[in-house]
């Protein structure tokens, strides 16, 4: 166990979750971002496709499942601790919602800095509703309030990961960079939560009250099991369609034409020579 923070009663953070929380972050970012090359490359009519495959890889994968599950790790000495279904599930509608009208409104003009910072403060502030409506879904036995100066850190650093994101997302193109920028990402993501979590406050009770919910072990596998499931899925369907196009974002890519001309020219020699072997 690590020691999360120390007022009121003492907050410990799993060290497994905490492993776990941060693949969930990597494996998000470099989801979103595959699918946001797709989104670069794909024409329009296609789009809204990528647009929603990026925004639950952002939103749902490195942004909620990697909070979820750190919040999962987080126990409270003595205490038992419970999570409303309902809230839980709203905050993922927030962040994949917020992430979505991020990406789709940078996506109609990526070179439009305005429009980048518009979309990353609203991201930004989307991402910590996020996160203070899952702690609200978070019943420690008593009272949680928050460290306001700390509380404004997580948001201003929830802002500018959104907008590191944003700007990231229609930028990267070889696989360095993706590495890179999926590393960028997921700290900055990781940051932000356990800024956030640092800011927890759970008041001292003699007879700590037992909510109703879900208990955070039953929780953690299937969100476990789903989103790098779901994440797994995106990745293959991104570099389904790269193999297709003939470009990659491990291999630096190319101009899709140009591998099909010359896809399309070597087939064309194999079958004269077979000809005229024949």
């Amino acid at each position: 166990m690590i020691a999360a923070q120390v007022a009121h009663e003492h907050g410990t953070q799993n060290i497994a979750f905490v492993a776990v929380s941060i693949g969930l972050a990597l494996a998000g970012s470099f989801a979103a971002l595959v699918s946001a090359i797709r989104l670069s490359s794909s024409p329009k009519a296609r789009r809204g496709r990528w647009i929603l495959a990026s925004a639950v890889s952002l939103g749902g994968g490195a942004i909620w499942s990697m909070h979820f599950m750190g919040m999962l790790g987080y126990h409270v000495d003595g205490r038992t601790i419970v999570y409303d279904l309902p809230l839980t599930a709203l905050s993922l509608v927030i962040a994949v919602g917020a992430s979505a009208l991020g990406l789709a409104t940078v996506a109609s003009k990526p070179d439009s800095r305005t429009r980048l910072v518009v979309s990353g403060v609203l991201t930004g502030l989307g991402v910590a509703a996020m996160h203070y409506t899952g702690m609200a879904a978070m019943h420690a036995g008593s009272s949680v309030s928050y460290d306001p100066a700390l509380v404004a850190a997580s948001v201003g650093i929830a802002v500018v990961a959104a907008l590191a994101a944003l700007w990231i997302v229609f930028r990267v193109r070889t696989g360095l960079h993706v590495a890179l920028a999926s590393a960028v990402m997921a700290g900055a993501v990781c940051g932000m939560h356990y800024t956030a979590m640092a800011a927890t406050r759970v008041a001292v009770s003699d007879y700590p009250a037992v909510g109703n919910g879900a208990d955070p072990i039953v929780l953690s596998f299937p969100v476990c099991v789903i989103a790098f499931t779901v994440l797994a899925l995106i990745i293959l369907a991104a570099f389904d369609g790269f193999g297709d196009s003939g470009r990659s974002p491990l291999t630096g890519g190319g101009d899709p034409r140009t591998a099909h001309e010359s896809t399309t020219g070597g087939r064309r020699r194999r079958s004269i020579q077979r000809s005229t072997l024949g």
